[in-house]
């Protein structure tokens, strides 16, 4: 016993894991530079006047500054200037520290003049001002050579401790300290822009026309883009003149207008086709139509050679097999090679029960007429052999 326990101890130690964390201290600064303008008549108002700043953004919080010429909580012998840091804000703010200081002529702090407050917080309560009452006399003021043409300037730097980052691996503190505090990358939204490209059509340079007589409806689109998406598209559109196209007027300006007639796809599944060559998405459609849209657009994503949509077309049918849906399905699977979409009609297909009842519907119809092969080989595959 005494070995086995030695032995489990010594695989304990070996199993054993060791483990780092580390804490990220960040400093986030912001500045802010107001100006006096008007010292002398300010000195002859009401020892309770005080004026406030506009809102500005610093070290990721909103503040104002209060300017008080008499000073607040002063006697009026003292004649000091008082300034006040106001938070505009609810929330308590990180840690921070902030500071005053009178800028000379050159725009320079002018340390005998620079107040500093330790760190603290502010809050949107019992926190909201901080500051210094006594920031300068005026008789100070008028000496420093800082009050020029009846004004000063005063410089509010405030340093904010951001967040205190706690990371379990140090990878993750050296991606973490790499990265830039305070960004937020957000998700491409190229597809918005190309997708109201279409829908304004600016610059439009292509007329597309789907189907043939009453039925037939014209699209307006991008050759360089259809060209970027598609080879079929971009094989037509080489092939068609752009010399003898005729002029037409768009959005102000004259352009070039090639024409494309398509025929054997249904203007809707055109539409739908070209909204996913603007926006690599498809658009909104009753789940009714769901199944008749998706075969219809796998044929034509397979004509125009768009495997992205091909593949997704695939998978919403393949989730959509049923009774009355997979002959048309395994037709459409056939045609245009989808083999993982015919295996899983197939797969329904042998299913006890349900080869009969496919049988019934008009749909296993187009199998034997468009599909014999898929027949005699479930049929093969499924006889019984004998040595």
């Amino acid at each position: 016993m005494a070995t086995v326990a030695a032995l489990l101890s010594a695989a304990g130690r070996r199993l054993s894991r060791s483990s780092a964390s580390t804490i990220i201290c960040r400093e986030v600064s912001g500045r802010h530079r107001l100006t006096i303008d008007g010292c002398a008549p300010s000195t002859k108002l009401p020892r309770d006047w005080s004026a406030t700043s506009k809102a500005f953004e610093a070290a990721g919080y909103t503040w104002q500054i209060t300017y008080a010429p008499y000073g607040y909580g002063n006697s009026w012998r003292d004649k000091y200037i008082s300034l006040q840091l106001v938070y505009g804000g609810h929330q308590r703010t990180d840690p921070l520290h902030f500071s005053f200081s009178l800028l000379d002529p050159a725009g320079d702090p002018v340390p005998a003049y620079t107040r500093s407050a330790e760190v603290c917080w502010f809050n949107g309560e019992s926190a909201r001002k901080l500051g210094f009452r006594d920031f300068i006399r005026w008789e100070d003021l008028q000496y420093s050579g800082c009050l020029r043409d009846d004004r000063f300037v005063v410089q509010c730097d405030i340093t904010v401790i951001k967040d205190w980052a706690l990371s379990a691996a140090a990878a993750d503190v050296a991606a973490a300290a790499d990265a830039p505090a305070g960004v937020a990358v957000p998700p491409s939204d190229l597809h918005v822009h190309l997708g109201s490209l279409l829908s304004k059509k600016h610059g439009a340079d292509v007329a597309i026309t789907v189907g043939s007589g009453g039925e037939a409806t014209t699209y307006d689109a991008h050759a360089w883009l259809l060209a970027a998406r598609s080879p079929v598209f971009e094989a037509e559109l080489l092939a068609t003149s752009k010399d003898k196209s005729p002029v037409v007027v768009v959005g102000g300006g004259s352009v070039r207008r090639r024409r494309m007639e398509i025929q054997g796809v249904e203007p809707k599944v055109f539409e739908a086709m070209l909204h996913f060559v603007y926006t690599d998405a498809l658009p909104e459609m009753a789940e009714r139509d769901v199944v008749a849209m998706a075969q219809s657009l796998l044929a034509a994503a397979h004509r125009y050679e768009l495997g992205r949509l091909k593949l997704m077309c695939e998978e919403m049918l393949c989730k959509r097999i049923e009774v009355n849906t997979v002959a048309s399905t395994l037709v459409v699977a056939e045609q245009h090679g989808c083999r993982a979409l015919k295996d899983a009609c197939l797969a329904f297909m042998a299913v006890p029960g349900n080869l009969k009842a496919v049988m019934d519907t008009e749909g296993y119809e187009k199998i034997k007429a468009n599909c014999p092969a898929v027949l005699l080989e479930f049929a093969m595959e499924r006889m019984p052999v004998t040595v």
